[in-house]
């Protein structure tokens, strides 16, 4: 039951003009505000968001037999054939229903002729297409048109909404289809103790299921779900010259010769009957002259088809690289594995126009029954105990809101100072937010018009990493922490005259390396992996991995969750040092974080949900968040709330807390100044207190951090981003997986099914997630994803040797291995004991790269 199947059964040519399009808009608006509303209060849906029409007459394409079967299953017992022919109608219930096998109707009546109809008292179903088919192929079942009917009443629950809730004087009384009231109920029925988090558990497991909105890919995206590309000149653009539709534009590549590639994720169920890259020969030396076209999943590529190019292109010119294919291929990788300029000018990169696809386009079912099933509510323990139908029938209403919420989201959003917040209600709902369709589009938009120039002078700093691992192993010898990452950077970046400016941090992701590095000592010449691998350090100086080593900075402290043995979650995270005034500095946090949000760089911050959830705005609780900074105090408050008087009087509590980094706190004292014992009467005043306190413990240093934020990134930003996608954007993914390794990883000169990348894999696929994290920064100076990487083989004599990288080049030089075994062992000591960027080491400066 979807949104474009209620708009062909719609009422076209009903006569609802009487509403102007700010009154719809404001119409939405107000359903929004309601349906809210009832979120908040665990209540029914307006009736009228759950509109479903009593009947909707469908005609059949041709002469057909259909089967009625006593519910939406093939093999359920079969209770008759109906035999159709074009003159056949058949009268189902708005109510659709999508599983596996296909979108099934519920039949009421069924007429051969005029005269000659048959009614179904009891449910029946009839499938109206199958899953398997493609959208090529015509429904067996379509809706009669009765768009020549003027008077046609409206039967689309989109105009239901929008007459419900329109402000008319005097009100005007349309003709409304009567609703089928049984499925309505089903619809409006919450689900026993379901609650917003039951909501938005659902969301993230329908997120999973969903594809992209693609409107961006212009006449391959019914067929398309996203275009990749290895590198572009113009990072403002993207891909996006492939898919536009204009000539005059072009992606243009910006890497290492060969490497060059364009990755398409092809839509469920589209099999391609020809695919063209479209070359015009102005373009001269950045023509390709040979490509290879694979198809199959990321980690196992199968060759389709080579193409060489050995004539003269002199005008605009399709080239054929696929044609007629048979199967589904759930990615397409075209691979540029030449370019004419690498036997003219010596030239390496390429230009392509356009990308074009016919394809038979696969039918999309959206969330159907199946998605709910057991098996995928494994994540989701909050949906374990609710059926597949109860899910299935809540997604549906929940579509329907974001739909509405969408067809206003942009008259919601405020420009740069101001903030959807204000607008509470919405705040409320940022969880269901990723269902939206139009929200990325809109945070890109206010992410890419905010941006400035980049600064005319790239800075140049001096960094003694010498003397900053001298800190981090003795800090109080370093009470200001002078030597640190940390000040070095910021002291590097300040004005130095007065015609200097500060960094506004607000450039585009195109000024993808913001500093330059001098590391003192160190053999270095910094064309970006310097500048990497100083975010690196300082991450690493902001929240150490090794949860036993001394905190170089006053920041951040270590939660009770790490220190502590109460909880078996979140103990690897850090929250923010109360004790720390310098705001400032927290302000300038604050900027490296907007920074990583519009570009592609990471600062990895181990901050629990709690943290993220404040600094994005989003709203706290105690007992569902506070619980990932100190599950033992929310867990001991809980506890001593509901206490009966006899265990409370045994343990001898008085009007004293504690902070987060254990600095006492009396909250009611005697004449002395000694807290008070605390009465049983009092446990929950004394529980509030508690919870307040620890709450707004650290407000003042995320208000400072969100300062800091705000400067360089728009305020609706943070309305429409979860907390979730603010924490990726800044530090990147944290889990590590083999599968988005491997789809990170491309090879040069080197084979990916040889013996050596085999042992490699399998070496990775023992690594935990820390080793992982730094076999990244081995190779590219980041400790997390994403981040490009580049196999290629080593010396030719190496063999069971450690390897070697160049993180400027992403690059990874992996000698011959003659073991699995052997190959864990020598790429976990390189990963863990390479890491000074020194052209003595085994990990490769930028001026190594001259030796291949």
């Amino acid at each position: 039951m979807h949104s474009k199947d209620h708009k062909q059964n719609g009422a076209q040519g009903s006569s609802v003009d009487n509403l102007s399009g700010s009154r719809r808009r404001l119409a939405r608006i107000r359903c929004i505000l309601e349906c809210i509303q009832c979120l908040k209060e665990r209540k029914k849906f307006p009736a009228c968001i759950c509109f479903v029409p009593s009947e909707v007459e469908y005609k059949c394409q041709s002469k057909t037999t259909l089967r009625v079967y006593p519910e939406p299953l093939k093999n359920s017992k079969k209770i008759k054939d109906l035999h159709c022919t074009t003159e056949s109608r058949v009268v189902a219930s708005g109510e659709e229903y999508c599983n596996s096998q296909g979108k099934w109707l519920r039949i009421k009546r069924f007429r051969v002729t005029s005269n000659d109809e048959e009614k179904f008292d009891t449910e029946a179903w009839i499938q109206q297409f199958s899953s398997k088919s493609s959208n090529d192929e015509a429904p067996v079942l379509v809706p009669v048109d009765k768009a020549l009917k003027r008077t046609n009443p409206i039967s689309n629950w989109e105009e239901v909404v929008e007459q419900h809730f329109a402000i008319q004087l005097p009100k005007k009384k349309l003709d409304i289809m009567a609703a089928d009231e049984e499925a309505v109920d089903k619809l409006r029925q919450v689900p026993a103790n379901w609650s917003i988090e039951c909501e938005e558990a659902l969301v993230r497991l329908m997120s999973q299921h969903i594809p992209p909105e693609n409107d961006h890919l212009g006449s391959i995206k019914n067929y398309v779900e996203a275009v990749d590309v290895s590198s572009c000149c113009d990072e403002s653009t993207g891909s996006s010259p492939l898919t536009d539709g204009d000539p005059d534009t072009y992606w243009e590549s910006d890497g290492s010769a060969g490497r060059h590639w364009i990755e398409l994720k092809m839509k469920k169920g589209a099999v391609i009957s020809e695919l063209k890259v479209t070359l015009d020969g102005s373009d001269d030396n950045y023509l390709p002259r040979k490509l290879v076209v694979e198809g199959g999943e990321p980690n196992n590529f199968t060759v389709l088809n080579t193409v060489n190019i050995t004539w003269e292109i002199s005008d605009v010119e399709d080239i054929p690289l696929l044609e007629n294919s048979t199967e589904h291929y759930p990615y397409i990788m075209i691979r540029i594995k030449e370019c004419k300029c690498e036997y003219t000018s010596g030239g390496i990169d390429t230009r392509i126009r356009e990308i074009k696809i016919t394809a038979s386009e696969g039918r999309y079912m959206g969330f159907d029954m199946d998605v709910f099933k057991k098996d995928n509510l494994v994540r989701f323990p909050k949906l374990e105990s609710y059926t597949s139908e109860q899910l299935y029938r809540r997604s549906i209403l929940i579509q329907r809101f974001i739909s509405i919420l969408d067809n206003v989201l942009k008259y919601l959003v405020p420009s740069w100072k101001y903030s959807v917040g204000s607008y509470s209600s919405l705040e409320f709902i940022r969880q269901l937010l990723p269902l939206s369709k139009k929200r990325m589009h809109l945070i890109e938009t206010f992410v890419k018009e905010s941006a400035t120039e980049r600064p005319s002078d790239t800075p140049k700093l001096y960094i003694n990493r010498r003397a900053a691992m001298e800190h981090r192993c003795e800090p109080g010898n370093d009470p200001d922490f002078k030597n640190s990452i940390f000040s070095q950077i910021y002291e590097g970046l300040k004005p130095r005259d007065r015609n200097s400016k500060c960094l506004d941090y607000r450039w585009s992701s195109r000024f993808d390396q913001w500093w330059e590095c001098k590391f003192m000592s160190e053999g270095v010449i910094d064309q970006g992996g310097g500048f990497r691998d100083s975010l690196s350090d300082l991450s690493e100086e902001l929240c150490p991995v090794n949860s036993d080593a001394a905190l170089p900075l006053p920041f951040f402290i270590r939660s009770p969750n790490q220190v502590g043995d109460a909880s078996n979650i979140h103990r690897d995270v850090y929250i923010l040092n109360h004790q720390c005034r310098d705001f400032t500095k927290y302000e300038w946090i604050g900027q490296l974080m907007g920074a990583c949000l519009r570009g592609k760089e990471n600062l990895v911050l181990s901050f629990p949900p709690l943290i993220w959830k404040m600094i994005c705005g989003e709203r706290v609780t105690w007992t569902r968040d506070y619980h990932t900074v100190d599950a033992a105090e929310v867990k001991l408050i809980d506890q001593l709330e509901t206490m009966d008087k006899e265990t409370f009087s045994g343990a001898g509590r008085i009007w004293s807390t504690t902070m987060t980094d254990g600095t006492p706190v009396e909250l009611k004292v005697d004449g002395e100044g000694n807290p008070l014992p605390l009465d049983y009467d009092d446990r929950q005043e004394y529980c509030n207190k508690v919870r307040q306190i620890r709450m707004s413990e650290f407000e003042q240093q995320i208000s400072a951090i969100r300062k800091g934020l705000l400067k360089t990134v728009p305020q609706a930003v943070f309305d429409l981003l979860t907390w979730q996608e603010l924490e990726h954007r800044i530090s990147g993914n944290p889990d590590i997986t083999i599968e988005a390794l491997k789809r990170s990883v491309h090879y040069d000169d080197i084979e990916e099914d040889c013996s050596t990348v085999k042992y490699m894999w399998q070496a990775l696929e023992k690594f935990s997630t820390e080793d992982r994290s730094r076999f990244l920064r081995f190779v590219t100076g980041r400790k997390r994803l994403p981040a490009p990487i580049y196999v290629s083989s080593g010396k030719t004599d190496a063999i069971d040797c450690l390897p070697e990288s160049s993180t400027c080049a992403n690059m990874l030089y992996i000698p011959t291995y003659t073991s699995s075994k052997v190959a864990e062992e020598k790429l976990r000591y390189a990963v863990y004991n390479c890491t000074d960027m020194d052209a003595d080491t085994l990990y490769l400066s930028d001026t190594d790269l001259d030796i291949f």
